[in-house]
């Protein structure tokens, strides 16, 4: 299982992601879409404890 709530991820000043939150049960599947810049790899490495300032 995943969860997140109110996460926000920066780089730097810049404020990379803005409270993402989401749930995914054992065995569920997510798809992130978006066009470039929006923020898809930044949530992927936030996730992974791989950013260096994240909050929530």
């Amino acid at each position: 299982m995943l969860s997140l709530e109110h996460l926000h991820s920066y780089y730097g000043r810049s404020h990379a992601l803005h409270g993402i939150s989401l749930g995914l049960e054992k065995g569920g599947f997510l798809a992130v879409l978006g066009r470039n810049g929006v923020g898809k790899t930044t949530l992927l490495r936030s996730i992974m404890g791989l950013t260096d300032r994240i909050t929530g």
